[in-house]
């Protein structure tokens, strides 16, 4: 069924015009169309790292489906089609929704993982409402499972270690890495010095990439979408997609020099709107321009394990750059500007790790003896 089902054939008109009859027919074809549709309309609306990352709850899900006997059909790419198909959810309870958080609980997963992955089922939940296949009275009572606050998260975790139950499933680590500055210059060396690197041009490139994560804190995402005409001298434009921003940086740390080497080793092409990263065959020759966040992480990962790090990302850069930013006492809204936030919550967390608690307290030593010891 489709939207030309919606236009009738001229034979079929009504010679009366029964408008309230005819409506109340198109209306019921319409409805059954765009339920049919939502999913497809809004996943069409979402980044590519999003879906992925609601395939994976989704199919989490549908694990937890199976082990009580409800066994979800999957598509041609191993997908549950919880993802597509609002009929999927029509018989969905709030029993169901709260029995898959106990249970991601007793399988170990992260407190943070339930979170998440709760908060899908609940919005594919709500897009299966909305398609009109699920009860505003079951969508309302699902709507109330919450997730676990981190107050909570700490008493649930000293019970599970008590008990032996595992708290993270993943080798996604708890916390990020924050590195100081000495690992930053490792870092750096180590993707110069790359023992993989067939060429030179290689070690340059990746040198480009942690400056411009660690020294300017990109996200990844907008690494990948850099071009060449988005350099102006001393500026760099940078694409925000995350935000739907474009801002003007200064090439601040090495990122100057590592776009003046790169430069060197790597020919501008004459198209300006050509991704700005190189790529490179196996063997370090170069067979064209743009790279993919994923090589981005693997690449970041081979070269924190050379620093002796593991499992390093490219966001603990950003983690990085925030951290030794805010060391600075810059004010929280150039913070903002610079790390192209919308609002001033999470740069305002990076300032807070920095204060210290008893700043303002002035109080004298009450042994005077020990105070003369010190001076001698």
């Amino acid at each position: 069924m489709d939207e030309l089902e919606l236009i009738p054939h001229v034979s079929n008109n009504p010679l009366a015009p029964d408008f309230t009859t005819v409506m109340k027919q198109r209306s019921a074809v319409a409805d059954q169309i765009s339920a049919q549709h939502s999913f497809i309309e809004y996943r069409l609306r979402q980044r590519p790292q999003t879906i992925r990352r609601h395939n994976t709850d989704l199919k989490i899900f549908a694990d937890f489906l199976a082990s009580i006997g409800i066994v979800i059909p999957v598509d041609e790419q191993e997908v549950p089609i919880l993802a597509t198909e609002p009929n999927a959810w029509a018989e969905m309870s709030v029993g169901i929704v709260t029995t898959f958080r106990t249970w991601m609980l007793n399988e170990g997963y992260a407190l943070g993982s339930i979170n998440i992955r709760l908060g899908t089922v609940r919005l594919y939940c709500r897009l299966a409402h909305q398609a009109g296949v699920l009860s505003l009275e079951a969508w309302s009572r699902i709507h109330t499972v919450e997730g676990y606050r981190r107050r909570e998260g700490d008493g649930i975790d000293a019970q599970r270690e008590a008990t032996e139950t595992p708290t993270r499933l993943s080798t996604k680590k708890a916390a990020p890495h924050i590195l100081d500055q000495s690992q930053i210059r490792e870092l750096k060396r180590a993707a110069r010095n790359n023992p993989i690197n067939r060429t030179p041009e290689v070690g340059w490139r990746d040198y480009l990439i942690v400056c411009l994560l660690v020294d300017l804190g990109m996200r990844c995402g907008e690494v990948v979408v850099l071009k060449w005409e988005h350099i102006q001298g001393k500026i760099l434009l940078v694409d925000r997609p995350k935000v739907d921003k474009v801002q003007k940086h200064r090439l601040i740390g090495d990122t100057a020099k590592a776009l003046r080497e790169y430069q060197k080793v790597i020919a501008q092409p004459l198209e300006l709107k050509t991704p700005l990263l190189a790529a490179f065959d196996h063997k370090g020759n170069h067979v064209g321009f743009g790279i993919s966040e994923r090589a981005i992480h693997k690449r970041i990962v081979q070269l924190g394990k050379l620093i002796g790090i593991n499992n390093l990302a490219p966001h603990d850069l950003r983690h990085s750059w925030a951290t030794r930013v805010a060391q600075t006492n810059i004010p929280v809204q150039a913070l903002r500007d610079a790390g192209g936030w919308t609002n001033l919550n999470t740069p305002n967390r990076y300032i807070a790790q920095q204060a210290v608690a008893n700043d303002g307290v002035t109080l004298h030593s009450d042994d005077r003896l020990l105070e003369d010891d010190d001076e001698a």
